[in-house]
């Protein structure tokens, strides 16, 4: 660890972009300002401790969610039944898609793809 001495209005550099300053000094206390860019996170060291406890517990609730998700059986690619208010087992309904042809591409194009 580096330590630096530095009276009130003194400024530390960290790089080229990140500066403390000592802004005050009360007693045992030292209030320091940081000047960095906004895409660098500051926190206090209890605090990024709480963030990263945080994050993760949930990476870990995640990774039990996939886990249940993954053991949940797929359906089958059979048709699926229905049963009506009235008893009768009817299928379900087939949806055909059928591709889309480019404006510019010609009827008789279309025909010989087909």
């Amino acid at each position: 660890m580096l330590v630096l001495s530095r009276q009130r209005d003194e400024t530390i550099m960290i790089g080229d972009d990140v500066e403390l300053t000592v802004v005050d000094i009360r007693g045992d206390k030292v209030r320091i300002g940081i000047k960095a860019p906004t895409h660098i996170a500051v926190h206090r060291k209890e605090v990024y401790d709480a963030i990263k406890n945080e994050n993760q517990q949930a990476a870990q609730h995640a990774a039990i969610f996939r886990g249940e998700m993954l053991a949940l059986k797929p359906r089958t690619a059979a048709v699926e039944r229905r049963r009506p208010m009235g008893g009768t087992v009817l299928p379900t309904a087939r949806i055909e898609l059928t591709p889309v042809v480019a404006k510019d591409q010609s009827v008789a194009a279309r025909r010989e793809s087909a």
